[in-house]
């Protein structure tokens, strides 16, 4: 039945079948199923046969909007978008593994009928209780499964120490859960079936109210398999009973299967039911947490690789530490804190001391990158996990040890040439990678936005590449959508060398230089005349000072073995003039055409003496600018040239190898 499961898994990703065709659709009526409010925005889930997500940004305060309420929402209904740069979070697969197809950017909000379910109105009254707690973030995480009122700090230091997963409900709080209501029910002297029963009526009211999230709904389902296998005495295997639970949800929704807490849920699970028995060989509290650690770490270090491209090198000794306090402490008293408030005092103090210390530990910087590993790369980890753990031969360990090696020094073993034009946006941000040399030129960056591109596109994407560090940071010129991340991807990531244009140095700049001179990192101008080696890319800076800060961008020329390119930052038709007047300017491969394509770059003249074969704008969807601009599209056309645009093509990645390759990313 699991491997049915998993044949019928692949034919439905890879064959998705909408439902209904909601694209014209500017009204939806339906019941709301969640409901999101910070201080900008609500984002509420409606269902009717479908479900939709819609996003309402208000100026003031709208009407309550309770759980179960019938609204009629109206907006702009589109698909939801997969990533546009290789590797990240692809937010359209999960939206699909939570079932939701559609996203509405909503305009208006109406409430047709107030709540009449029961359900939904226990929900929303303990939403109601959690609110009005001084611990309410940890309320609705450890109770609702509800992360999104978690400072993203705290988050992220949970995250770093490889422990998130005590932190969102799972499978360890249906254990505690189960433990208690079982005992309670024991207390009462009611019969081993009746308590039984009642437990696995109280864990499925308990999925409803964490929305099925699907590590609880993985481990509510196994908890109530094991139930009926108990009280029928059916004598199946457990890990037969949680095949048959995985292989029931993935029926019931394939697309589960693109979410990482269901995959950690599933294949911890099942490593620690296999390898159970040792465990039960040690003999101590602290040993048998210790084997439970040590399993649950190897075998969840592929999905974290694939999922984080990092894995901690002490959460072994983290969750020894943490584990217990979570466990014991921490999610029982949660429960406790429901019922009895003022023991939210207390156990506000002790997730005070919690924080604390995940954000000390966070400061030892004990996380390993690895590059992406490929499904296959995957499966040949889990294979020799098993027979590590199965046989225990130190030729399998010796084998699997030089495998990790490997994997960790991919781009050293196996060097490659690369340019890959990330999409930031209305920005630009290009890599350039040879060997295992990087150079970034340019970060991107939106004025007046919460954002972090740094930390959510271009960090992450330089560990999914095995990349460590930046060997070269280039920043053309001064505005924000070019270094306005700078100073967050040299404050979270290694950097070694920086280089500005030539010319007066405006405040973003000065704001980079600072935090530089902070981190004693070298910088430097780059000035005309000036060569850089990056691998094998031979790179020479044509940059002048006009007085201008679009017109004396750094403008860098670049060879690699027969190819040839130009990247031409925010340089205008005037810049392009003085390159003209002062060099033989020789046909290229490729030009990153100047101030995202706009009418003032990218003159005909430009055009005719570089004769580029492909040409790359940088520019975001809808961009208020109108970039690129029809005529710079046109002149390009004219000349032959392929054009490729990061708004509706995504990233570009160009392999250099015997022959040029190009791969988009566009939704």
């Amino acid at each position: 039945m699991f491997f049915v499961a998993v044949i019928y898994v692949l034919i439905r990703i890879n064959n998705p079948v909408l439902t209904k065709d909601l694209t014209s659709t500017k009204t939806f009526e339906g019941i709301v199923t969640d409901v999101y409010i910070d201080s900008e925005k609500m984002v509420i889930d409606v269902q009717n046969g479908e479900k939709i997500r819609g996003t309402f940004y208000y100026e003031e305060m709208v009407e309550d909007i309770s759980l179960g309420d019938r609204v009629t929402i109206s907006g702009d209904i589109s698909q939801p978008k997969k990533n546009t740069n290789p590797n990240l979070f692809n937010y359209q697969n999960y939206l699909k593994s939570n079932k939701i197809n559609w996203v509405m950017t909503i305009s208006s909000i109406a409430k047709e009928k107030e709540n009449t379910n029961i359900l939904y109105g226990l929900k929303h009254s303990i939403r109601k209780i959690i609110a009005t707690n001084p611990i309410a973030s940890y309320l609705y995480l450890f109770i609702l499964g509800d992360n999104r009122y978690l400072d993203t700090n705290i988050k992220n230091s949970y995250q770093n120490l490889g422990i998130s997963h005590l932190f969102s409900v799972s499978g360890m709080h249906i254990s505690i859960l189960t433990t208690i209501v079982l005992t309670l029910l024991k207390k009462i002297h009611l019969s081993e079936n009746k308590c039984y029963l009642g437990t696995c009526l109280i864990t499925g009211l308990y999925m409803f109210l964490v929305n099925f999230c699907p590590s609880v709904l993985r481990s509510g389902i196994f908890f109530i398999g094991l139930t009926i296998n108990k009280i029928y005495y059916f004598y199946v295997k457990p890990i037969n009973i949680l095949l048959l639970t995985i292989s029931f949800i993935l029926f019931l929704n394939p697309f589960i299967i693109y979410n990482t807490g269901f995959l950690y849920s599933s294949i911890i699970t099942a490593s620690l039911i296999i390898f159970g028995h040792l465990i039960n060989t040690c003999h101590h509290y602290l040993s048998k947490l210790l084997m439970t650690s040590t399993i649950a770490f190897a075998f969840s270090f592929p999905v974290a690789l694939y999922s984080s491209f990092q894995i901690n090198l002490l959460t072994i000794f983290y969750n020894l530490l943490f584990v217990p306090l979570i466990s014991l402490i921490v999610f029982p008293m949660s429960l406790l804190c429901l019922v009895f408030q003022p023991l939210s005092l207390v156990l506000k103090g002790i997730l005070a001391i919690t924080e604390s210390l995940a954000i000390f530990c966070s400061r030892f910087n004990t996380n390993i990158i690895f590059m992406r590993p490929s499904l296959l790369m995957v499966f040949i980890y889990y294979l020799f996990l098993y027979l590590i753990f199965r046989y225990r031969k130190k030729i399998v360990l010796s084998i699997f040890i030089v495998i990790i090696i490997g994997h960790y020094n991919y781009n050293s073993l196996f060097p490659s040439d690369y340019m890959l034009t990330i999409d930031i946006g209305q920005g630009d941000s290009i890599l350039l990678h040879s060997g295992n040399v990087n150079a970034l030129i340019d970060t991107g960056g939106k004025i007046a936005s919460q954002q972090n591109l740094a930390e959510q596109v271009l960090i992450p994407l330089f560990k999914s590449l095995g990349i460590r560090q930046l060997d070269y940071l280039f920043l053309t010129h001064g505005d924000y959508d070019h270094l306005g991340e700078a100073n967050n991807l040299i404050e979270q990531f290694k950097v070694k060398r920086v280089y500005f244009n030539e010319g007066d140095l405006n405040d973003n700049e000065k704001r980079v230089i600072a935090t530089l001179k902070e981190k004693k990192i070298f910088y430097d101008i780059g000035g005309e005349g000036k060569s850089y080696k990056v691998g094998k890319y031979h790179l020479y800076s044509l940059n002048t000072d006009l007085q201008e800060e679009n017109d004396s961008s750094l403008i860098l020329y670049g060879k690699l073995a027969n190819y040839s390119f130009i990247l031409m930052g925010d340089a205008s038709r005037k810049s392009e003039e003085v390159l003209l007047q002062k060099y033989a300017l020789q046909p290229v491969d490729i030009l990153k055409v100047g101030h995202h394509g706009s009418r003032t770059s990218s003159s005909e003249a430009f055009i005719d003496a570089l004769r580029p074969k492909y040409a790359l704008i940088s520019c975001g969807i809808d961009n208020k600018f109108k970039h690129p601009h029809q005529e710079t599209v046109k002149l390009l056309d004219e000349y032959g040239v392929k054009t490729y645009v990061t708004s509706s093509d995504g990233a570009i990645w160009i392999k250099f190898q015997k022959n040029v390759t190009f791969s988009t990313f566009g939704t």
